[in-house]
C-alpha cells in the first residue's frame, strides 16, 4: 500500500470523494485526484460532481489497471531523458 491509499481509507468515503475531485481538477494534482477517486465508488463521485464525478470515476478505474506505466514513461510515451554521461 502506498501514503494515499493509507490516508483515503482512514477517510469517510463523501470526504474522499471530495478529494479526489478537488485534486482531480487541479493540474498538479490530478494524478494523486485520480489515486484517490480508485478508492471511491461511482455513487459516491457522481454524488460530488455529477457527469464530472462519473467520468473521473471511469478514468481512474483505467488508470488503475493500466498499473503504474504512466510514471515510468515520460507523458509523451517515450522513455524519460537523463543527462547522465558515461
Amino acid at each position: 500500500m502506498n501514503a494515499v491509499t493509507d490516508v483515503g481509507q482512514q477517510l469517510p468515503e463523501q470526504q474522499r470523494a471530495a478529494l479526489a475531485v478537488y485534486c482531480y481538477r487541479r493540474a498538479h494534482f490530478r494524478r494523486l485526484g485520480l489515486s484517490l477517486a480508485s478508492l471511491c465508488s461511482q455513487q459516491a463521485l457522481v454524488m460530488e460532481a455529477g457527469h464530472a464525478g462519473d467520468l473521473i470515476h471511469r478514468q481512474a478505474s483505467s488508470v488503475s489497471t493500466e498499473g503504474d506505466a504512466i510514471s515510468r514513461t515520460a507523458k509523451s510515451g517515450k522513455p524519460p531523458v537523463s543527462l547522465y554521461v558515461v
